[in-house]
């Protein structure tokens, strides 16, 4: 059993709290993200499960077994760096085998851990080579490899790819989600790249200061963020936020928007009552860069859109689509359209604003209005 149980842990030096009363359940075969920026906690958390690190407070299970005074080798855990951490003067073969050597496992067990974890990295080729004649992505598979010739009941990974270019970071993403569709073995995953955790993860969890604000599916994350540090964290290029004040129109709750020239109403999704109590006072709207898109004249009519005409301040192309900048409030705004469009500095655009996916923030507690 690789499940995974953590309870009210707390984690401090000296008086200093790094990790606050964090509570998390990962289920047998769960691949899970934790993500935030550096110095959240994510990877002090990870060592503790590991056993590299002292639990202050709290409780961490693995499989239904308290692991808080069991040394790292006797966790049934298997951690991946980001270092690769491979012996130089090791072939690849000698480097996958050592853990096992160690445990004194029979030849037998070696030779079989040995051929199951070639096939499944498509290894085989590589077995008689040093570390140095290694690509990187390739030093990295070595580094799952060893790992998985143990057979454990908990993968630990602790940024993996970050020494990686993009191109072999995006390469190694396929891998690594392809190895844990085909062992099944629980992974906990630590991560500050948000699109790391979008595309691998089961579920994720997003950190800050210590704290956990929200677990989560990726889409669960993305399209119903918690708070605004969630909201901004999540999604490339991140959540527009626009400060305005709640008013109400024909008996609908919304808010304003001006954008220089001229001024419109963006009714809120009738769902998001909480606007009710705060008519007159001011709110930060979020608007993700897809809701705000060029008009589709061969698209269907969406009841959830309205057109509206802003005038472009930067176009900054990426090959499958266009983003573009506009000021709403005094604010810049960026906005996705198809490359079609060919929108160009300066010129005004009529843009459409999809409204059925916003969200409002408290400016002061910072968490969602629902």
């Amino acid at each position: 059993m690789g499940a995974l149980s953590i309870r009210n842990v707390v984690k401090r030096y000296g008086s200093v709290t790094i990790l606050k009363s964090i509570n998390l359940e990962v289920r047998d075969g769960e691949f899970v993200i934790l993500v935030g920026p550096s110095g959240c906690g994510k990877s002090t958390l990870l060592n503790m499960i590991a056993g590299l690190d002292t639990v202050s407070e709290g409780e961490i299970a693995i499989g239904g077994r308290v692991v808080n005074n069991l040394p790292p080798k006797d966790r049934d855990i298997a951690m991946v760096f980001q270092s690769y951490a491979l012996y130089p003067t090791m072939n690849v073969r000698e480097n996958i085998l050592f853990g096992l050597r160690i445990r004194k496992a029979t030849a037998q067990e070696m030779e079989g851990a040995l051929a199951r974890v070639a096939k499944t990295l498509q290894m085989e080729h590589l077995l008689d080579r040093k570390p140095s004649q290694l690509s990187g992505g390739q030093r990295q598979r070595v580094a799952m490899g060893r790992a998985l010739a143990r057979d454990p009941a908990l993968f630990l990974f602790d940024e993996p790819l970050s020494n990686l270019d993009a191109k072999l970071r995006v390469d190694m993403r396929t891998e690594i989600k392809l190895l844990h569709d085909r062992v099944k073995t629980t992974i906990v995953y630590v991560t500050h790249d948000q699109i790391e955790a979008m595309t691998l993860g089961d579920r994720i969890v997003v950190m800050k200061e210590g704290e956990v604000r929200q677990v989560g599916t990726p889409q669960e994350v993305y399209d119903d963020p918690a708070d605004l540090f969630v909201a901004g964290f999540i999604g490339s290029p991140s959540m527009n936020f626009i400060r305005c004040t709640v008013e109400s129109r024909n008996g609908r709750l919304g808010v304003s928007l001006h954008d220089g020239a001229g001024t419109f109403f963006v009714p809120a999704p009738p769902s998001i009552t909480g606007l009710g109590e705060r008519a007159g006072k001011e709110v930060i709207l979020g608007i993700r860069p897809e809701q705000i898109t060029d008009k589709d004249p061969y698209a269907g009519a969406n009841p959830h859109s309205i057109e509206q005409s802003a005038r472009i301040e930067v176009v900054q192309p990426t090959g499958p689509d266009t983003l573009v900048l506009i000021r709403l409030n005094g604010t810049p705004v960026t906005c996705r359209v198809h490359p079609g469009a060919s929108p160009k500095a300066s010129q005004t655009m009529g843009l459409s604003f999809d409204l059925s996916k916003l969200v409002f923030f408290d400016p002061q507690t910072e968490k969602r209005i629902r």
